[in-house]
């Protein structure tokens, strides 16, 4: 099997949930928790779920434009969880998020079927 392109393991993202005059944190609110997945050449992938259940933080995190609690991004093989935006720049170049619009994408008057 060859190697994966992009291979992300237990991507975590957690934000702090301040409250009072002082702003101390007195919760966290659980955003994308244990996220793992890889994709290989020719592969595509699609995150499908419930609005406000984590899809965009996980492909936020994945190009680091969020900075994940924890986990590991890897892109062709090198560790890009902890580069500088700088060293970052050439590899967002190979990256893209594509995000879909339903009332966009969706014609009622075609069937599932003729859609996809």
């Amino acid at each position: 099997m060859t190697e994966a392109l992009l291979e992300v393991t237990d991507l975590k993202k957690y934000y702090p949930v301040r409250a009072g005059v002082l702003r101390r944190q007195v919760g966290t609110v659980h955003s994308v928790d244990g996220v793992s997945f890889s994709l290989h050449a020719g592969e595509t992938l699609g995150l499908v779920g419930e609005s406000g259940c984590g899809k965009s933080t996980v492909a936020r995190s994945v190009l680091r434009l969020v900075e994940p609690t924890s986990g590991q991004i890897r892109l062709d093989g090198e560790d890009i969880t902890h580069l500088s935006k700088t060293a970052l720049r050439p590899h967002r170049r190979s990256m893209q998020i594509v995000f879909q619009d339903p009332f966009a994408s969706l014609n009622p008057r075609m069937t599932a079927g003729d859609i996809v």
